[in-house]
């Protein structure tokens, strides 16, 4: 006897779970990461744990239901969430069932070209949407979906669900410092003793530590000179010529004779020439 197997018409079951970790998820092309159910069960819940997401050319990550209970999406991110050219984050109900949660942990996000994160119910509740990012780009909330790039959780016939959205910047507290209560009283930074004479009065000269005003150009009132002595440096020596005495040269007697008072006087020949020295000039400094 053969036994037919029969299948519901559509499934029942509960959807399963599904966590991902890595660097970069890219999704493009219709292709879709989920964990939605096409029948009356729960769709199931699905995390990403990442540094950034890329969605293009309608690529998904869904949690959706066709009856049941839509899922829940959790998305820790490092960088950044990029949605582009219809695609989408749904965790809808399209039955009687609730729209799941989705919560989003990223430093930035931008959705464009009718870009959608969606928490939509027909008959039940919309789901909850959690975003926490430094800037949000492209995506705005909006009570149903247009043709723009939507942030919705809303139910046809159901309560809104709601979205929060936490813009995480700089502290504008931080870095400042608490003024003190009681400004100074001027009067009390002169000395006390002008106050007691009749006709005194306080009077600032030259910068004196007051400051210049920011407006005007920086003037200085001081004029630059050089108050070095150049006179030694600029003196000059008289120059004298010396002469050397030409030395003595001896010269031999070639004969004697006797003088009219009767002496002997020796005599050297007259044809000898006698060599002069040259003439020599020296700057010397006069002393």
């Amino acid at each position: 006897m053969r036994q037919t197997l029969r299948l519901p018409p559509a499934p029942t079951g509960k959807s399963g779970n599904v966590t991902i970790n890595t660097p970069v998820l890219r999704v493009v092309n219709g292709a879709q990461v989920t964990v939605k159910n096409d029948g009356t069960g729960n769709a199931g819940s699905l995390k990403v744990n990442a540094n950034s997401i890329f969605l293009d050319r309608k690529g998904g990550i869904t949690a959706a239901t066709k009856s049941g209970e839509g899922g829940d999406i959790t998305i820790n991110l490092k960088d950044s969430l990029i949605l582009r050219r219809g695609s989408k984050i749904d965790t809808e109900s399209l039955g009687t069932g609730n729209g799941g949660n989705i919560t989003i942990n990223s430093p930035i996000i931008g959705g464009f070209e009718n870009s959608d994160i969606i928490a939509n119910a027909f008959n039940g509740n919309g789901g909850n949407i959690n975003i926490t990012t430094q800037g949000i780009f492209g995506l705005e909330f909006r009570n149903q979906l247009t043709r723009e790039s939507d942030i919705t959780a809303s139910s046809q016939f159901g309560v809104n669900g709601t979205v929060e959205i936490n813009n995480v910047g700089v502290d504008p507290n931080s870095g400042l410092v608490e003024l003190p209560a009681n400004v100074t009283d001027s009067s009390q930074q002169i000395v006390s003793g002008c106050s007691a004479n009749q006709g005194s009065r306080f009077v600032a000269t030259g910068r004196g530590g007051i400051p210049q005003n920011p407006n005007q150009e920086v003037m200085s009132d001081r004029i630059w000179s050089d108050i070095r002595d150049l006179s030694a440096s600029r003196k000059t020596g008289e120059v004298t010529v010396q002469i050397p005495a030409s030395p003595e040269t001896l010269v031999q007697a070639t004969s004697w004779h006797r003088n009219a008072e009767g002496k002997i006087e020796l005599v050297a020949n007259k044809s000898f020439n006698q060599v002069q020295q040259p003439l020599t000039c020296a700057a010397l400094p006069k002393s």
